[in-house]
């Protein structure tokens, strides 16, 4: 199921991102890490993270349909999952 983030719900939380996402009937909780949100190893600002938003829901829908969630129900968006989505493989 895709996921969509909902307007308004993106919150920087120090280093790290929450973004509360539409997952049909309910609402899903995406934590982005710091080092995912690297670029050339500067954290990024609100106006890219935008940008990327759309990768962002890509891989939080992966992730969401094989039910690779957290301990806590939420899902986490590593750069080492940016990285593997970026080369086109799943883990």
């Amino acid at each position: 199921m895709p996921l969509v983030a909902i307007p308004g719900k993106i919150k920087l939380i120090g280093a790290d991102t929450i973004i509360v996402m539409d997952a049909g009937t309910a609402h899903q909780a995406v934590h982005i890490t710091e080092d995912a949100l690297s670029n050339s190893g500067e954290v990024l600002s609100r106006d890219h993270l935008i940008v990327q938003l759309e990768l962002i829901e890509q891989v939080a829908s992966h992730k969401f349909d094989r039910g690779d969630l957290a301990f806590d129900g939420s899902i986490w968006i590593t750069s080492e999952d940016i990285l593997d989505w970026r080369r086109g493989r799943s883990h």
